[in-house]
């Protein structure tokens, strides 16, 4: 592989290395604060919104925007790890109660999408 490729290859997949990272971080974090479990969740989460802002350098013209978003913002991932962010504090935060029902309800709907957006390409 020359440096071309390795470039472009960074551009396109080297803002995913914040996804691992926020885990690790997030679990530290929850370690020290005793939720290790929340601390994973929201590192998660923000590992997922810092993927879904970061631009490619150099973009052409020919690059396509990602789906269900705009050029150089993933929506899916943004919602995703808003979501994500969202359970990890409701599980230090609120009754469990709810959690069961905003899980399964997240995780339906996101299947509906896959399936939507499967049969528009």
């Amino acid at each position: 592989m020359d440096s071309d490729d390795k470039a472009a290859w960074r551009r396109r997949h080297g803002r995913h290395a914040f996804i691992p990272a926020g885990v690790l971080i997030g679990l530290g974090v929850g370690i020290l604060l005793n939720y290790p479990g929340p601390g994973v969740l929201i590192g998660l989460g923000l590992g997922f919104l810092a993927s879904s802002v970061g631009r490619s350098e150099d973009s052409g013209p020919s690059e396509a925007a990602p789906p269900f978003g705009i050029k150089g913002l993933n929506l899916t991932m943004l919602l995703v790890g808003i979501f994500i962010i969202l359970i990890g504090i409701g599980l230090v935060w609120t009754p469990p109660m709810i959690w069961p029902y905003l899980v399964a309800a997240f995780l339906i709907l996101l299947g509906i999408g896959f399936v939507v957006r499967g049969f528009r390409r």
